[in-house]
């Protein structure tokens, strides 16, 4: 930890670059919120404890951008080999008792990383009648997979755009989905953060599950001297404005990298 004794104009700014293995993003805000790597000193926002937002739908939206871009760092900081879908057994576990749930899923999670070498990012969701399930990436390791098979026909599944679906044998929870992730890497990490919706909740406590073994967040570079956000804006309207809280708000510019490019 540095010893926070410069001026705070030297160490934040209101614009900086996030590098990843394929891409580089840009974001831009209209406050000087991001500040340099290793400086320890106060949020350059003012956010409330929980339950006293003064506009608590606002202060939801803002934490559910920020847990969307928590998940896309992850997914983007690593390379997931698979797209999982699971579900869970009545005979199995009440997957209406979030409790009992994340007690299982959990000791699944940690069975399966610590003996296969599971890497996993996986988001919970409520079934339109309360049931839960689980979305997410993930890298195989030594996990068994075997290909579905329609159940009436016996005829391996596909997608609609050909990927063969597989289900996961050390799933015992449930049913479970495990398709292989194309060239459209980015799309399907885009794809799980639009799990994250207006009426969704904290299932556990928390937005998503991610193994130990991960990468969690990309490089970043501070841009000195900041940017014109109202410049930017008007330059790019087409990008979607983020909200931070309040009136704070951020702006994102992604330009993705050639092979063996680096920045």
């Amino acid at each position: 930890m540095r010893v926070t004794g410069a001026r705070l104009p030297d160490i934040s700014s209101n614009a900086r670059i996030k590098q990843y293995p394929s891409s580089l993003v840009l974001q831009v805000a209209n406050a000087p919120i991001f500040r340099e790597a290793g400086w320890e000193c106060k949020r350059l926002y003012d956010v409330p404890s929980k339950g006293n937002a003064k506009d608590p739908e606002r202060s939801a939206a803002s934490a559910r951008a920020r847990a969307k871009a928590a998940i896309r760092d992850i997914a983007l900081c690593n390379r997931f080999t698979h797209f999982l879908t699971w579900t869970l057994s009545p005979e199995m576990v009440n997957r209406y008792d979030a409790a009992e749930v994340g007690k299982k899923v959990c000791n699944f999670l940690k069975n399966v990383s610590y003996r296969k070498d599971f890497s996993y990012l996986v988001i919970a969701e409520r079934h339109k009648d309360g049931a839960i399930h689980f979305h997410g990436l993930c890298s195989l390791g030594s996990v068994q997979l075997e290909r579905a098979t329609n159940a009436r026909t016996g005829k391996p599944l596909s997608t609609e755009r050909g990927q063969p679906i597989f289900n996961m044998v050390d799933w015992k929870l449930g049913y479970s989905t495990c398709i292989p992730i194309d060239e459209n890497y980015e799309r399907t990490c885009n794809y799980l953060t639009k799990y994250i919706t207006k009426d969704s909740e904290k299932i556990f406590g928390k937005w998503y599950f991610s193994s130990r073994n991960l990468v969690k967040h990309p490089r970043t570079e501070l841009i000195a001297c900041g940017m014109d956000y109202d410049a930017f804006i008007e330059d790019n309207p087409r990008l979607p404005i983020i909200p931070i809280y309040n009136d704070v708000k951020m702006v994102c510019l992604q330009q993705p990298l050639k092979e063996g490019e680096t920045k």
